[in-house]
């Protein structure tokens, strides 16, 4: 090996696969401190000059600003070394649980759909489900138009930022017959909640355990109307009270596909038997 003892600006960045500019930047925060060649004033750079590049491309890749690399630098101490890496540690665990979490989510929601299209072929059948208790997260108790949930669920994240992730949950509502519009196609609501049947988010809200009549239906939100009629009148000549309010669940909607034929909504009733 040709053992050099000045290296041109040039072969530090052949070394680093980084650019010239970012080697100058580096300079200019006072971080390397090349020489001057006195024949033609090119910047001259020493071994101690590529340690601390080494040091640099280490610790850019922990996520640290040039100023804080360069404030090291100056305060090198085996305590500040120790106290840098315990506090990029735990930055890296909360990062790798947010991860965790991500992925559970986009599994969760994956999981999700492929059973809503599983479950397409019992599309416009009345079914009778036994369901456990299930936890959802409340976003909003009051009555909102659909154009103002989205607002609803970013206010919630807002003032919650590390209990939801909505990618792995659908969105539902409380349907609220009694004080619906009669000429309106479609029936008001009494709050706006996400369900996953994956653990993904600290709950504020229990649908119960029970009977429930259940459809699946494809295509436009208008149909749950429709579709509630029907359930209440299947409920009534089965012999089945009807024991609290609808809900609708958007399986599949417009986040997933703009192509309404493939929606996947769900109304379902508490019921018990006479």
């Amino acid at each position: 090996m040709n053992k050099k003892q000045y290296f041109k600006i040039g072969d530090l960045s052949r070394l680093y696969h980084i650019g010239v500019d970012s080697i100058r930047y580096y300079e200019k925060m006072g971080i390397l401190k090349p020489k001057r060649d006195p024949k033609n004033n090119y910047r001259l750079y020493t071994l101690e000059d590529i340690r601390k590049l080494a040091m640099i491309r280490e610790l850019l890749d922990l996520n640290l600003s040039v100023e804080q690399i360069k404030e090291f630098d100056d305060n090198r101490t085996v305590e500040n070394s120790l106290s840098l890496l315990e506090e990029k540690l735990q930055e890296t665990e909360d990062q790798i649980q947010h991860l965790l979490q991500t992925k559970n989510s986009i599994q969760a929601r994956i999981t999700s759909i492929q059973s809503a299209v599983k479950d397409r072929k019992f599309m416009g059948q009345i079914r009778l489900k036994d369901l456990p208790a299930r936890l959802c997260i409340m976003i909003s108790d009051k009555n909102l138009p659909d154009q103002y949930v989205d607002y609803a669920v970013a206010e919630y994240m807002r003032s919650h930022p590390d209990k939801i992730q909505t990618i792995g949950a659908c969105d539902c509502y409380t349907l609220d017959i009694k004080n619906s519009n009669p000429d309106s196609s479609q029936l008001r609501t009494k709050n706006v909640f996400f369900y996953s049947p994956e653990p993904i988010y600290d709950s504020n809200y229990t649908l119960p355990a029970g009977q429930y009549l259940s459809v699946i239906y494809p295509g436009n939100y208008d149909n749950t109307k429709k579709w509630v009629q029907k359930m209440l009148h299947y409920a009534g000549k089965h012999h089945l009270d009807v024991i609290s309010d609808p809900i609708e669940l958007c399986h599949i909607n417009e986040y997933e596909t703009s192509i309404q034929s493939e929606h996947v909504i769900e109304v379902q009733i508490p019921v018990k038997t006479h």
